[in-house]
Order: structure tokens, then C-alpha cells, then sequence
């Protein structure tokens, strides 16, 4: 139903005008934390001064009693999306064992972020992307293992490199941006580093599943890894690209 337009009566001319109201005023202030808007309101303070003047017509009274509930109904805190709410719990399930991970070995360490990445990771799209077209030529049995290997290294890779806990934290941006192509979300995070350091790491999800890394928010993790497993790949087809994988994946776990 179309929106009908109200029309005020003209009040009678009055040969004194009064003197301006102060109005009330109403601050809103939002407040983004860790993927959640909080909305704080400031005292509203009534007018100090003012100056009768005509009786306002029933009308009146409804445009100015409509405009003060509109003025003053409280902004909800946004939901965050499918997108964000994934990539928050998987920081939430990683920091146990970022927290203790002095107290680790580098497989204890693999074995608790297994899970995790298993859970939020597209591993089948994550491997096929950073193979690149010679993934067409791999065998069905090439795949699986590629796959498998893959998974594996690059858990083993994160395991490794999470040796010590110095009061880091992740910030995740409740805003996404949209995928220019292919119908996913940009979620933007920070980890934020002892000194004040800050380094953006943002995600790629599609159907709630990262499907890529950018490094410092912008390099893609999977097109550095396309570009090194090429010439793997090159030399010695699929097989060679699995054992390198799963060799990388040994020495990482032995450190």
C-alpha cells in the first residue's frame, strides 16, 4: 500500500512569534568488538526554555509524537553473517592450543588443529585451486591423495609455525565485502601482536567454507602455492606433487 501524504493545517498568523524551542538531543555511539556491535545511548536532556504559543491541532500532535518514537527507537545490534560467525568460532576453537602452545610438541599441536581446519576449510575446492589446470589430468585416485596430502601439509605448516604465546588476540570485522565472482564473502580479520603491531589476514568463505587465504589482506596463499607446485607438477606429474607434500608434512612434524 502506497505511502499517503499528510498535510498539515496552516495555524493562525500570530503577531508575536514564540522563541525557538531548544530541542532535546539523543548521541548514539556504536561500538565494534570482536565481531559484535554494542549501542550505547547518551542521557537525553529536556528543554530549558520555551515560549507558548498556539495550540498545536490534533494532527500536529500525531507528526510530532510519530517523529520522537522514530527519533528514539533503539538501533539493534547487526547479526553477523554465516561468513563471519564461522571464521569467529574457528579463532575461538584455535586459541587453547595457541595458548599452550610452548607446552606443545609440533604434533600435539597438528592433532588439536586437525579438527578445526577440517571443519572450516574447503579442502577438495582449496586443493584443486592451487594445483591449477593439471588438476583436469590427475586420476581419480591422484585427487584423493593430492587431497589428502595436501590437508596434511598445510595443517602440519600452521602446526609449526604456532610455537609460543605472547598475548596475540584476532579481531574479526562484522562487515563483509562480496566476491567480486563466485558468489562468496571477504571476511576481514586482525591479529593484533604485542608493540602494536597489526597484521590483516582476511578470508575467502563460500557456502561457509574458507576456500582461500590473503595474506597482509590482500597476497592469495592459494595462488603462491599454485605457482610452486607448478613446477613440481612439471617435472613429475601428480605423484611427484603428492610425495612432495607428504614429505614436507613429515619434516614439519619433526621439528
Amino acid at each position: 500500500m502506497a505511502a499517503r501524504a499528510i498535510t498539515l493545517p496552516k495555524s493562525r498568523p500570530i503577531s508575536k512569534p514564540p522563541l525557538p524551542n531548544q530541542c532535546s538531543r539523543l548521541r548514539m555511539l556504536n561500538v565494534a568488538e570482536y565481531g559484535e556491535n554494542l549501542t550505547a545511548r547518551a542521557d537525553m536532556f529536556a528543554p530549558r526554555d520555551f515560549t507558548l504559543g498556539p495550540r498545536p491541532s490534533p494532527v500536529s500532535l500525531l507528526a510530532i509524537v510519530l517523529v520522537l518514537l522514530l527519533g528514539l527507537t533503539p538501533l539493534r545490534a547487526q547479526t553477523p553473517s554465516a561468513a563471519v560467525t564461522k571464521i569467529q568460532g574457528y579463532y575461538q576453537q584455535l586459541m587453547p592450543t595457541i595458548q599452550q602452545a610452548a607446552r606443545l610438541s609440533v604434533r600435539e599441536r597438528d592433532k588439536r588443529f586437525s579438527p578445526v581446519f577440517t571443519a572450516v576449510f574447503d579442502i577438495p575446492t582449496m586443493t584443486r585451486l592451487a594445483v591449477g589446470p593439471a588438476w583436469k589430468s590427475f586420476s581419480a585416485e591422484q585427487q584423493a591423495a593430492a587431497r589428502d596430502a595436501f590437508a596434511g601439509f598445510i595443517v602440519a605448516e600452521y602446526a609449526s609455525q604456532i610455537k609460543d604465546y605472547s598475548g596475540e588476540s584476532f579481531v574479526v570485522d562484522p562487515q563483509t565485502t562480496p566476491e567480486s565472482r563466485g558468489g562468496g564473502e571477504i571476511v576481514k580479520t586482525k591479529l593484533l601482536q604485542p608493540g602494536g603491531r597489526v597484521v590483516n589476514i582476511n578470508y575467502l568463505v563460500r557456502r561457509e567454507r574458507v576456500v582461500d587465504i590473503y595474506l597482509n589482506g590482500t597476497i592469495s596463499d592459494l595462488a603462491m602455492r599454485r605457482d610452486e607446485f607448478a613446477s613440481v607438477i612439471a617435472a613429475g606429474g601428480a605423484d611427484a606433487l603428492i610425495k612432495r607434500l607428504q614429505d614436507r608434512r613429515e619434516n614439519l612434524l619433526a621439528k
